[in-house]
């Protein structure tokens, strides 16, 4: 219960309040009737509603990762390090000019053949066991790694 509602229960009577209204005076010969006896109707209050307070939280502020420099076909046959495992590269493609990811895998086992790169495509060669990968990129704008044994 709230307050206000407690409040206005303890403050009321118990029988609603007994108005008497008067009749027109009779003329005495006449028995007088009896008056008549009107209950005023109790009004309570609506509860009161309030609502709980809304609690805004701006989003997190999201930086967008540094850019990476792409490479040119150029540029990426002179600093490719042939090291075993995962090579991720940014490469400038050659038909549009836009930076494409370009990702391969090369074995643990074996030593760099050579790597020769042309206009449109990049070719690793690995002596042991005769592996190689093909980066090819193609005029769509697309990227295709192929694995040769």
């Amino acid at each position: 219960m709230t307050t206000l509602v407690l409040g206005l229960a303890l403050s009321t009577p118990a029988q609603p309040p007994v108005v008497v209204v008067g009749r027109p005076v009779v003329a005495p010969h006449l028995r007088p009737l009896p008056p008549v006896v009107v209950a005023r109707p109790i009004v309570v209050p609506p509860p009161v509603v309030v609502a709980r307070p809304v609690v805004v939280v701006p989003p997190p502020v999201v930086e967008a990762p540094p850019p990476v420099a792409a490479l040119t076909l150029e540029q990426f046959s002179r600093v490719f390090a042939p090291t075993p495992g995962r090579h991720h590269y940014w490469i400038i493609h050659p038909r549009t000019c836009q930076p494409v990811e370009v990702c391969f895998v090369l074995p643990n086992c074996g030593r760099l053949d050579r790597v020769r790169v042309n206009r449109d495509s990049i070719h690793i060669d690995i002596d042991n066991p005769d592996y190689d990968v093909d980066v090819d990129f193609r005029h769509d704008g697309s990227v295709r790694v192929r694995y040769s044994d």
